[in-house]
């Protein structure tokens, strides 16, 4: 008797669920928001308990499938001790469409936009393996607060769940 050699139930969900993937992928445009756009943000990052208090509608990009947006990141300068940094803030990927590339696209798309004047870029996040995954490196409590003076108050400091992390284009 002739062996095959089929792929099994799982390996073919597995394959269509990459083929999909990549669909989508090729789906996501990424631009910058309008106006038009508060409203759909603003229900986004509630979704994650993410509010856009201090955020200008003009720092943040948005990715769209077929018209709809399925996330959005901003990016914006901020002022500590003196210094401006670059800092990704309030990403967010709708629930339906996680795990599909879109905060990938959103991040990289970010980072393109950087320029001469910043070579590193910020985050805080309780997502480090995402960033991770963009080279993005883990930073220690003391470089920390260097950056942000509201943590240094924190009651929650010691046992803070956002990890502060850095992108450096520098080689």
């Amino acid at each position: 008797m002739k062996k095959t050699c089929l792929p099994d139930e799982d390996s073919l969900t597995t394959k269509k669920q990459l083929r999909k993937t990549r669909e989508i992928m090729r789906e996501i445009h990424i631009r910058k928001a309008r106006k038009s756009d508060l409203l759909a943000i603003q229900r986004l990052l509630s979704t994650y308990f993410l509010d856009m208090e201090e955020l200008e509608l003009e720092n943040f990009v948005l990715a769209e499938i077929n018209e709809k947006i399925t996330g959005c990141a901003a990016l914006i300068k901020s002022e500590s001790y003196g210094k401006d940094f670059l800092e990704i803030h309030s990403i967010a990927v709708h629930p339906n469409f996680r795990g599909k590339g879109i905060g990938t696209r959103l991040v990289k798309h970010l980072l393109t936009t950087i320029g001469d004047q910043y070579c590193d870029l910020y985050v805080r996040t309780t997502a480090p393996i995402f960033f991770e995954k963009l080279n993005f490196t883990k930073i220690d409590n003391t470089e920390k607060l260097s950056f942000w003076k509201d943590c240094e108050n924190c009651e929650h400091f010691d046992k803070c769940t956002q990890h502060a992390m850095k992108y450096s284009c520098k080689y």
